[in-house]
């Protein structure tokens, strides 16, 4: 093909993949996000991304042989066509279902247009060239993916989906004109031959090549869906800053690849290739470690920058195996695929075992090193002419040494934050948030040991309390709903003994069966007649005790139990009281905003406004429990004057619809179980009839509540 019918594929391709990687990239960024504020569950998430990179697999090696059949040019106009068309399709149905068959339908598209359009670029040119190109590429690629997150932050800014969806249509809609009007209808995925002989790539080094690009996009495909979850735990959810923060990998790849496009005037060696995805996975381990802005900043440049040194040379090498470039890509976007599928999975299934994101960066950061140790054994037989038995010994005992580290990164972490004072501050994460431990003890060693053995019991009554968890007493009590006798442990029967005391107290206010609703995924946001529907499998009265056998019952089939409006309090009691045995004098148990204070010293503990992340004040509490409740935690249509919000995790069981006399509210108790029951009750019943039952009921508790017209509401006790 002349060389301007060459240009011409190249600025196709070029412009067609950044509008195509900007859209998907914006939408993208925003999932997260979305499932942030309705805190749902990681294994969720992680399957969700995991239907977009399945699509993305399946379609690959079928666009490929397309394309070498029919031409790169109908296969990307028919992509993009479908892409700027699909999103609308959620302003006909608005809802969770219809974005993740959004998402979904760009997995579908992603893998057609980018093995077709790498696969264009590999039969338009050779050698230097050809690896110039393919850093060219690769710059825009990460260049959209670096702005991509930016302007769907802007879009989200009102936790409103539609800007976002439209933004996604305009992009795709750009990429089918650019595709449309710049590509050739003579353009073919046939690689021309090259002037000059090329290396013969034998079947074991080209596995080796396809299984280290699969663990690479093992470890991106993990980062994509739970790296931005990382920075909003740890820097807050201020949008842009997360943002460009997630996106600095991205701006670092760009950056590097201009400088690789540019200057590179020869054929790359294949140590490029496994320098550059070894210091990516370096990058992504250390990510796991980091605590500040500037050190995740650090890490995502150099986690950009081995990007910049692997990819153009990665395409380069897969190029080179065969000149049917359509079933080369292919071939490199099946293992791609497999390796962002499984990404994902495996993050669910961390974040479900540890209940952290945090140590999914570093297993798929191991995962990829150990993808890259066959390259590597290739690198020191072929380039540094080592002997093949020393080749492999070296690449051996780098696995021995990777396998322990991932067994290390699997095992539940402490970090100790700080110590002053003979107070040790230690943070770890349990019952899916973080939990903050303040110890006053004689020595760090006797603090660390209190701490461990803390965490672990605290994990085990949370798998025993949580309706999730199938084997748990509360799990097993749901599965036989309406048919048998379920024996519990002693304390979960303890524990459901006293919260169905208390929902007499109420008078069914507070009613763990409200569970045949709330364990159902978004249950917030079912349709009304739903949850209508479950109204007579919400009875505390249905549910029968047998105290000499710690057995439990429920009456119908379709209850469920959940206690999640009493559980974190009473673990966070445990805690404190497990504490004090092993010798701590004082201190503070944190579990998500939820405290229990005990010892004879005073702490200050500020009280959040549920509409900002402004402390609206601080108290000051000595051997109390502070818990609170909002509507700010899970919830759907925000109103964005700032009200009430429509639909959110508060269940009223007298109308199987979300609570609204108030938008917030904190409660001190003597214990942090009582203090954990109460903000959920006086939640619901508002402080008109909220005040009279807790001065009747509870009268040395305080509680203060924020009320949708932005007064708020005392009881006369409430420090203020």
């Amino acid at each position: 093909m002349p060389a301007n019918g060459n240009n011409r594929i190249l600025a196709a391709v070029l412009t067609g993949g950044l509008f195509t990687s900007l859209g998907v990239g914006l939408f993208a960024f925003t999932i997260p996000l979305l499932s942030l504020d309705e805190r749902v569950s990681g294994a969720w998430l992680g399957t969700a991304f995991a239907g977009y990179y399945l699509a993305k697999l399946l379609v690959s090696p079928l666009s490929g042989m397309a394309a070498d059949r029919f031409g790169p040019k109908p296969v990307l106009v028919l992509a993009s066509a479908a892409g700027c068309i699909i999103p609308l399709a959620y302003f006909l149905s608005p809802g969770l279902t219809a974005l993740y068959a959004v998402q979904v339908s760009m997995g579908i598209v992603t893998g057609l247009v980018r093995p077709v359009g790498l696969a264009a670029l590999g039969g338009s040119a050779v050698g230097p060239s050809l690896s110039r190109r393919f850093a060219v590429n690769a710059a825009l690629f990460n260049a959209a993916a670096f702005a991509g997150p930016i302007l769907g932050s802007l879009l989200y800014t009102t936790g409103v989906m539609g800007p976002v969806l439209i933004g996604l249509s305009a992009c795709l809609g750009l990429a089918l004109a650019a595709t449309f009007v710049l590509m050739p209808g003579e353009a073919t995925t046939s690689r021309p031959p090259s002037p000059t002989a090329e290396p013969v790539q034998s079947k074991g080094r080209a596995a080796s090549l396809l299984l280290a690009i699969g663990g690479r996009s093992l470890g991106i495909g993990l980062t994509t869906a739970f790296y931005p979850i990382v920075l909003a735990d740890v820097l807050g959810r201020h949008g842009p800053v997360v943002a460009a923060t997630f996106a600095a990998p991205g701006l670092a790849t760009f950056l590097g690849l201009l400088l690789t496009g540019r200057f590179g005037n020869k054929s790359p060696d294949m140590d490029r290739v496994v320098l550059g995805m070894l210091v990516s996975a370096g990058a992504l381990y250390a990510l796991g470690e980091c605590r500040t802005l500037w050190q995740f900043a650090t890490f995502g440049v150099l986690l950009g920058l081995g990007a910049a040194l692997s990819i153009p040379a990665s395409m380069f090498f897969a190029s080179s195996l065969s000149r049917r470039q359509g079933a080369v890509f292919g071939a490199a976007n099946l293992a791609s695929g497999l390796g962002f599928l499984l990404g994902p999975l495996l993050g669910g299934a961390v974040v479900h075992t540890l209940h952290s994101p945090v140590p999914g960066l570093k297993v798929a950061a191991l995962i990829g090193a150990l993808c890259c140790l066959p390259l590597l054994a290739c690198v020191f037989r072929d380039q540094f002419h080592w002997g093949r038995g020393m080749a492999w010994t070296a690449t051996g005992l780098a696995a021995g040494a990777l396998g322990l580290l991932l067994a290390f990164s699997l095992s539940p972490t402490l970090r100790m934050e700080a110590h002053e004072d003979g107070l040790y501050r230690f943070t770890d994460v349990a019952m899916g948030t973080v939990v903050k431990l303040t110890i006053e003890a004689p020595s760090r060693k006797s603090a660390e040991l209190a701490a461990r053995r803390t965490m672990t019991a605290m994990r085990s009554l949370q798998q025993d309390f949580d309706h999730r968890n199938p084997r748990g007493s509360i799990g097993r009590i749901n599965r036989a709903a309406g048919h048998a006798w379920v024996k519990v442990t002693p304390r979960a029967f303890a524990l459901l003994d006293r919260a169905l005391k208390f929902s007499a107290a109420t008078g069914g206010v507070f009613d763990p069966t409200v569970g045949a609703l709330t364990t159902s995924p978004f249950y917030y946001a079912m349709d009304e007649s739903v949850a209508r529907a479950k109204s007579g499998l919400v009875d505390y009265r249905m549910v029968l005790m047998d105290p000499p056998g710690d057995r439990v019952r429920l009456k119908k089939e379709g209850m469920a139990l959940d206690l999640g409006g009493i559980a974190k309090g009473s673990i966070v009691d445990e805690a404190a009281a497990l504490l004090q045995k092993h010798g701590v004098k004082s201190g503070i148990v944190e579990a998500g905003g939820d405290f229990r204070c005990f010892g004879d010293r005073d702490w200050h503990v500020g009280v959040r406004h549920p509409r900002n992340d402004a402390v609206f004040q601080t108290i000051t509490i000595r051997d109390k429990g502070v818990c609170g409740s909002g509507d700010y935690r899970q919830f759907v249509t925000p109103d964005k004057k700032g009200g009430p919000i429509e639909h959110h995790h508060i269940i009223d069981p007298a109308t199987m619809d979300s609570a609204h006399k108030s938008i917030g509210v904190t409660v001190i108790a003597d214990t942090a179980e009582l203090a954990d029951a109460l903000a959920t009750t006086l939640f619901i019943m508002g402080p008109a009839n909220g005040a009279p039952f807790l001065r009747k009921y509870s009268p040395s508790s305080a509680c203060i509540w924020f009320l949708p017209d932005r007064t708020v509401a005392y009881t006369d006790n409430f420090p203020h």
